[in-house]
């Protein structure tokens, strides 16, 4: 979440979703939450570091690994199930900005995981086109490698939510 100020914005930034800040001056500035990272179960990591990402049974190892510090003191938090998460939330304030993109990490994956194009590139096309076009250009990565033979990934398709702030 974002709230705008006089002179300069405030963020709040949970879990896997990400905000790209448009600065007026230098790059943007990226901020993200990747403690969930950390909880990967090793057969789970073995599994992504191979690039097999169709072993569902090291899927439901991650899932079932990181549930046990979802939420948690030392673990990671998301406010799907307990809004009082978000007094975790990474939180900061940033002057001189143009404008921001909020993403979840599925609507990211064009810089992060696609490396496709950069963040300025990014929040260009967001503000010149608006975000449903940021998801369709997402789509159509998604849909060159339905199986993440190129790009590896657990899912053809992630959850891609965006918006686009000009300030």
């Amino acid at each position: 979440m974002v709230r705008q100020n006089v002179d300069s914005l405030e963020y709040l930034v949970l879990s896997d979703s990400i905000i790209a800040i448009d600065r007026i001056e230098g790059e943007p500035l990226v901020v993200q939450d990747k403690s969930v990272e950390s909880f990967a179960s090793g057969r789970a990591r073995a599994a992504s570091a191979a690039g097999d990402k169709r072993d569902t049974g090291a899927l439901h190892a991650l899932i079932e690994e990181q549930q046990k510090f979802r939420n948690q003191p030392e673990g990671y938090w998301v406010a799907q199930v307990d809004p009082a998460a978000a007094e975790h939330a990474k939180e900061g304030t940033v002057s001189d900005v143009r404008g921001a993109a909020l993403l979840s990490d599925g609507a990211a994956l064009l810089v992060t995981d696609f490396n496709a194009m950069n963040w300025p590139a990014l929040l260009e096309i967001s503000y010149n086109l608006g975000p449903a076009a940021l998801i369709a250009m997402t789509r159509e990565f998604e849909d060159r490698d339905p199986q993440g033979t190129v790009w590896p990934r657990y899912k053809h398709r992630d959850d891609a939510t965006a918006v686009i702030c000009r300030l």
